[in-house]
């Protein structure tokens, strides 16, 4: 039995601005929603969202997430700390999918785990948007952010005015040498 939890390390939630074409990445994930349009039902979100493989279904999204595991392994090389010293590393992308959210749409709490790390990028989001929520660290979102965190972090978003679009991904460590 536990007897107590000690917090010996604060976690890093990573907030990165990139620069890529959010116009084609939006008309990708439209796109492939109208080529997909049934949202995903086994889910913690309460918005549209394509399937946890939509990056083996449709490769029109590889240049966006090549694009993001390389802001990653720059995050990565400049905080070596939060990545075991590691001098170099790759990640597999394990599960990949698309969101919309509108009007009341929410996610509920819930992790990643066991996934090494989460992330979401922001094509778009709304100044009414809510932030997605870590307990008591909240974060807005904003059109061209990536955040990054580790996939056992609670989140959730709660129900939204207006809209955002994003991308988000599980990742894990792919063993050198494999």
């Amino acid at each position: 039995m536990i007897r107590k939890r000690i917090a010996l390390y604060p976690t890093p939630i990573y907030e990165i601005q990139l620069d890529l074409d959010n116009k084609k990445l939006i008309q990708v994930i439209e796109d492939h929603r109208e080529k997909y349009p049934k949202r995903e039902v086994a889910t913690n979100v309460n918005a549209w969202r394509s399937s946890y493989n939509t990056h083996q279904i449709n490769k029109n999204f590889d240049p966006f997430i090549k694009r993001i595991l390389e802001a990653i392994d720059e995050v990565r090389k400049i905080d070596l700390k939060n990545f075991s010293n590691l001098p170099s590393i790759n990640y597999n992308v394990q599960e990949f999918w698309a969101l919309m959210y509108g009007d009341g749409d929410n996610a509920f709490e819930h992790t990643h785990f066991p996934y090494t790390w989460a992330l979401t990028y922001y094509a778009y989001a709304d100044e009414d948007s809510e932030p997605i929520q870590f307990k008591t660290l909240r974060i807005k979102p904003r059109s061209g952010m990536l955040l990054l965190w580790p996939g056992s972090l609670f989140h959730s978003v709660s129900h939204t005015k207006g809209k955002r679009i994003a991308v988000a991904a599980n990742l894990m460590v792919q063993l050198l040498g494999k």
